[in-house]
């Protein structure tokens, strides 16, 4: 026989993949684990118990999913916008800001919409400033705006030189910002084919313009009539037309606006003047034979059937054969091999696009920035993209594959000088069973991307590639996520994970709005580890009221800090405490568990896998951890105590941080499985694992 303490260190290989439990040989195998629920891993080693979900509010329209829109203004200004369908078929937004829904008045701010909840899944947006843009392919492009805190307007995008194929049913699936550019994408007939405003004009979708004033338009000024004080075209002005010269429809005359800023007109009109001395031209109320339609009426109306008005520097269709300039809109098709739907749009260094087929970038020819004679498409890669949201992480950008089983990082590589798609579910491919419908990024405290699954399962990645970490996790609740979504809050000075889940209430399946909680700050009262949880804070009392969201549930009870009976949530959404209480965290219960990769201590005669072995005992080493258990399985497990005798008896425990022991409840095996598992509402981070074992040689 030998003895072995094999020390389990650090667990950034997250949950791995059952086909892995024979690859002892695999660096990472020592850092992973069978079983890892409900815990956040840290990029720098330990794992800590995730905090609770805190109830919002009822989602709109119960039947029908819902979808979560981040909207963040700056640091200061964040919000959540809902969007639902109420029964009627009638789709409604409603906002929340500072973990509450925004009220206009006494009554929560809520306004139409004309997307359904069938149409939520290919609904895309993106955000400049207070405006967020939105697409669909069955609907125009809109424009919503945040006038005030409880004033949101949402109106359709009028564009410059629209394309001729946005049509009903066939309108853009992508948007994104590129160089100052507004870029939509992807319409169902013309799947691979993007469309770039003019710089600095996201609603000018013109190919070719010319700069006003054109050539020649200088060449003729309106001069002012005895009447006028200004030099607009109104009655009685006029101008001159030189010897052998003319003048005609899209001519143009230099003059002054009504308020006194020079301007350029251009004639609609069909006066026509071919002239062989020099001629003066009257503008006139009802012009005669060498009179001509006035600009500005009396009440300095422009005369639009007539006349177009220009300010220096505005732009009007070019000539054929004319060259575009160099800010012009563009209109580019991707040509590759497959016509594949464009599925997202990433600003980088370069615009990164992702396909259904591949991965492409787009870039000027040159350095210099994309134009409508400068623009190269270049494939990079054949992994393709499924219609999710990406999210851009540090240099790289996140998305899932289009079969949802993968999350793909797409980079650049400097090794190979090449944009590389990095398969980062290739150790935990089992995590994404059913496919990933959605994602949402969260960078502080730590960097965790957050995935939904068909079955509703949610499961999280810390990521962080400077240290070679992507190590997944499971998050599971009772009930079933449904959308995700993350918003930096100033008031906890962290991005928080917001979600809407379905729950089964006294019988009754509901969705809740709910966010993630922050981590525990070291004070037990403050611990919150309860989902679609509340919390009482006020004077002491036995009764905790306003639980109507969990009527008929169990719910679990932490109050002043220690650990109260469970309870069933009464009919008018309370419960009766044992003892009096003044902060009580009532919510549902979640477990907790950690269960490492079979120990590889070695043996006498090479590896202790498939030897007879038996765990004597287990030594972990936690950080504000209170409660907790060990064992073999969850099912057979030893408690740890963290009381002492100079706790007084009417005071709960406080966090402990320390190495605790316990004799290991179980004889010899050939697997050398062990478990520590947290299920009490209580905070718990794990460190440090050192089980001793006995191998039967």
């Amino acid at each position: 026989m030998s003895i072995s303490t094999p020390s389990l260190t650090n667990f950034t290989a997250g949950e791995m993949s059952p086909r892995l439990e024979g690859r002892t040989d695999l660096s990472k195998y020592y850092n992973g684990c069978r079983i890892l629920e409900n815990f956040r891993i840290h990029p720098h080693g330990g794992i800590t118990r995730r905090s609770g979900f805190r109830f919002v509010a009822e989602a709109m329209g119960a039947d029908k999913p819902v979808l979560l829109i981040p909207f963040e203004f700056n640091g200061q200004q964040t919000y959540v916008l809902e969007l639902g369908e109420d029964a009627d078929g009638q789709g409604h937004m409603r906002v929340f800001a500072d973990h509450g829904v925004v009220l206009s008045g006494e009554e929560e701010y809520v306004r139409d919409i004309p997307y359904k909840a069938s149409e939520f899944d290919k609904l895309r947006f993106t955000q400049t400033a207070d405006v967020l843009i939105l697409v669909h392919p069955n609907h125009p492009v809109r424009k919503l705006t945040r006038m005030a805190h409880d004033n949101w307007t949402l109106e359709e995008m009028v564009f410059l030189g629209q394309p001729e194929e946005w049509i009903e049913g066939n309108y853009p699936a992508a948007v994104g910002f590129f160089e100052q550019r507004l870029v939509l994408a992807g319409t169902p007939n013309e799947p691979g084919t993007l469309w770039f405003s003019r710089t600095g004009e996201m609603e000018d979708f013109r190919l070719k313009t010319r700069e006003v004033p054109l050539n020649g338009w200088r060449d003729r000024e309106i001069v002012k009539g005895e009447a006028n004080e200004l030099r607009c075209g109104k009655s009685t002005d006029t101008f001159t037309i030189a010897s052998g010269d003319g003048f005609e429809k899209n001519d143009g005359l230099k003059g002054q606006h009504p308020d006194g800023t020079t301007r350029y007109f251009r004639y609609k009109g069909g006066k026509n003047y071919t002239i062989t001395g020099s001629t003066t031209i009257t503008f006139e109320e009802t012009p005669g034979d060498t009179g001509i339609e006035v600009i500005w009426d009396s009440e300095d109306v422009l005369n639009e059937e007539f006349w177009d008005c220009f300010e220096i520097g505005d732009r009007t269709v070019a000539e054929a054969g004319d060259t575009p300039l160099p800010d012009d809109a563009i209109e580019a098709t991707l040509s590759g091999r497959q016509a594949n739907a464009i599925e997202f749009l990433v600003p980088r260094n370069k615009l990164w696009v992702g396909t259904a087929g591949g991965e492409w970038t787009i870039c000027g020819t040159t350095n210099d920035a994309v134009g409508p004679e400068n623009i190269k498409a270049s494939h990079e890669g054949t992994c393709g993209a499924s219609a999710s949201r990406p999210e851009s992480v540090g240099f790289a950008t996140l998305y899932i594959q289009r079969a949802g089983m993968k999350i793909r990082e797409m980079a650049y590589r400097f090794e190979s000088d090449a944009y590389v798609s990095r398969d980062l579910t290739v150790l935990s491919e089992h995590i994404t069973k059913s496919g990933l419908t959605q994602m949402a990024y969260v960078q502080e405290p730590d960097a965790i991307l957050y995935c939904v699954r068909g079955d509703g399962e949610l499961v999280t990645m810390t990521y962080d590639p400077s240290q070679e970490v992507a190590a997944w996790a499971r998050v599971i609740t009772d009930g079933a996520v449904e959308c995700v979504t993350s918003i930096y809050s100033d008031l906890s000075k962290r991005d928080e994970l917001w979600i809407v889940v379905r729950r089964t209430v006294n019988g009754e399946e509901r969705r809740y709005i709910e966010f993630l909680e922050g981590d525990f700050n070291g004070n037990m009262d403050d611990a919150f580890y309860v989902d679609s949880g509340l919390t009482y804070d006020g004077a002491e009392t036995t009764s905790v009221t306003g639980l109507d969201h969990m009527v008929g549930n169990t719910v679990t009870i932490l109050a002043d800090g220690a650990v109260h009976a469970n309870k069933v949530v009464a009919e008018d959404g309370s419960v009766t405490l044992d003892r009096s209480a003044s902060k009580v965290h009532v919510g549902l219960p979640y477990t907790s568990i950690v269960q490492p990769m079979r120990l590889e201590g070695g043996s006498k005669r090479g590896t202790s896998q498939t030897k007879r072995q038996r765990i004597t005992k287990v030594a972990v080493r936690f950080h504000d951890t209170l409660g907790g258990k060990i064992g073999p399985d969850p099912n057979h497990l030893e408690k740890l105590y963290f009381r002492t005798p100079s706790t007084p008896m009417n005071q709960a425990s406080g966090a402990f941080s320390g190495d605790k022991s316990v004799v290991f409840p179980q004889g010899w095996t050939r697997e050398g499985i062990l478990t520590v598992m947290q299920d009490q509402p209580l905070p718990m981070t794990v460190l440090l694992i050192i089980p001793s074992s006995i191998n039967n040689e």
